[in-house]
């Protein structure tokens, strides 16, 4: 068990590579495995919520200093703001590049639009705390935990503190040591989620969504190197392949379930084994799960060029400003809306006057941007993250060297 555990990442890489190759060889039969992926799935968000409560409300009790607490968050949230703003552009650029969607007829599609109110953002406040944690809405978890973990900061009895900061950190030990048995099963529901997964990959629509499939590739690695290569090297003067091992476990797992939520916990094993400090890992990771999406900031723009460049229009210099300004608010603005990417594509098709048809074809390749963009978002929590500890002095060096990365 000590050299599976030692060899996990490569194990989770084969299980996935080989789910790949039995999606691929007998198509829809493999949906037999289905079951057996859900199982996983079921597993990691049975204990996501508790998790989420437990890392953020500790982290923010065992800070204790409310000057700190300010200046890792302003730090956290300038670094997400940063990735994101510099995803929208190179969105924007690929957009430009390749114009999606040029030449393209669209079938007939419906679907019914979800529109951003005042009321999105009020639903991010709690109705009842209980409620929030039963129902598993991360978002509202996120800010009862950030309450929670202030408000043992400020209590007044220093022995009725203590004993709140024992429970929160006895909590999060306790959910970690549940998902440490979970990651147990985690090759056989990677295996059986990919080899589900991968028929669904229409090839037919791969054709006509050529250029659009090819700007956001193109995106997402030249944001890879630029903010997960290059940025992170010059700020943290670590070796970023190695990091990149490190974490591969929290990639891969991201890559078969297509959910932040579910592959947290691994996310922040990950940091923590590259010599992140925990009080930062336990504050930045669950922050970025809810807030940082490089993945919709990049595609944001590419999504409405795809429905402009469809109906025959150029967008014009304010409208690519526009775009980049989009791909920040709505990456984080619709972090509460249910359906992810494709809820956001019919938000911009509201919001732009498109052919709403063009939702359909974002649809027809839906899980190709699913599986990418979510490992691109829990790239980007890590990398966010080990910047910060480095700035703060919280990123243990000397940790990192010497993890023996299989």
């Amino acid at each position: 068990m000590k050299k599976l555990l030692k060899n996990f990442a490569f194990i989770l890489l084969l299980s996935a590579l080989l789910g790949l190759a039995v999606g691929v060889i007998f198509g829809e039969s493999a949906q037999i495995l289905q079951p057996l992926g859900m199982l996983f799935t079921r597993l990691l968000f049975m204990v996501v919520p508790a998790i989420v409560f437990f890392s953020i409300a500790s982290s923010f009790a065992n800070i204790g200093n409310v000057k700190t607490l300010s200046r890792w968050a302003g730090k956290t949230v300038g670094w997400f703001i940063m990735s994101t703003i510099i995803g929208t552009l190179i969105g924007t650029f690929y957009g430009i590049l390749f114009k999606p969607g040029k030449g393209l007829s669209i079938p007939d599609a419906e679907i019914s639009l979800t529109k951003i109110t005042a009321d999105t953002f009020l639903q991010w406040i709690p109705n009842n705390a209980f409620g929030s944690l039963a129902a598993g809405d991360i978002i509202q978890i996120v800010f009862l935990s950030m309450f929670v973990g202030i408000a043992v900061i400020f209590m007044k009895n220093v022995k009725h503190k203590e004993v709140m900061r024992t429970v929160l950190n006895t909590g999060q030990d306790l959910f970690l040591t549940i998902i440490k048995g979970i990651m147990y099963y985690a090759p056989i529901g990677i295996f059986s989620l990919m080899a589900s997964s991968i028929g669904d990959l229409r090839g037919s629509i791969l054709s006509e969504m050529g250029t659009f499939i090819l700007a956001i590739t193109l995106a997402f690695v030249t944001h890879i190197i630029l903010v997960y290569f290059l940025m992170f090297w010059k700020i943290t003067k670590l070796n970023p392949f190695k990091f990149l091992k490190m974490i591969l476990p929290a990639l891969l797992t991201a890559f078969s379930t297509t959910s932040s939520a579910a592959t947290m916990p691994l996310t922040l094993q990950g940091v923590k084994d590259a010599g992140v400090d925990e009080e930062i890992a336990d504050f930045g990771v669950p922050l970025g799960v809810t807030f940082n999406m490089d993945s919709m900031a990049i595609q944001i723009p590419i999504y409405i060029m795809l429905g402009m460049f469809v109906s025959g229009v150029t967008p014009n210099i304010a409208q690519l400003i526009l775009f980049c300004l989009m791909g920040v608010v709505f990456s984080i603005g619709t972090a509460g809306v249910p359906g992810g990417g494709l809820a956001v594509a019919a938000i911009l098709v509201n919001a732009f006057g498109l052919p709403v048809a063009i939702v359909g074809l974002i649809s027809s390749v839906f899980f190709y941007l699913d599986v990418t963009g979510t490992t691109i978002n829990i790239w980007g929590d890590a990398v966010c993250v080990a910047m910060v500890a480095k700035t703060e002095g919280k990123l243990d060096a000397s940790k990192f060297n010497a993890n023996k990365v299989a």
